[in-house]
């Protein structure tokens, strides 16, 4: 005698439709905070660069604060950006083996 309790006779295709769906959410974060990490670059170049202008003016302190504020905030980005990367890259070898 067959109990179906839950009317679903092909378990595996939902478990793997599912498993399809989660991958895609997971890469569709995984590009958004990619992008995010690459603009946090340019907004932090960006401040480096006006902390090079201050120094051209001779304005040394507010300069050296500028400049240092983005040279760590482009090395934390950089830092975010590659990890992003590496998660894009590891999601789409997922999704191509699924």
């Amino acid at each position: 005698m067959n109990f179906n309790l839950f009317g679903n006779s092909h378990p595996d295709e939902d478990y793997s439709e599912l498993k399809k769906e989660m991958l895609r959410e997971s890469l569709r974060q995984v590009r958004q905070s990619y992008n995010l990490a690459l603009f946090v670059t340019a907004a932090s170049a960006i401040v480096t660069f006006g902390g090079v202008g201050l120094l051209y003016f001779d304005k040394i302190s507010e300069a050296t604060v500028t400049t240092s504020c983005g040279v760590l905030a482009s090395l934390s980005s950089i830092q975010f950006a590659k990890q992003s990367k590496e998660e894009l890259r590891q999601m789409l070898d997922d999704l191509e083996e699924g």
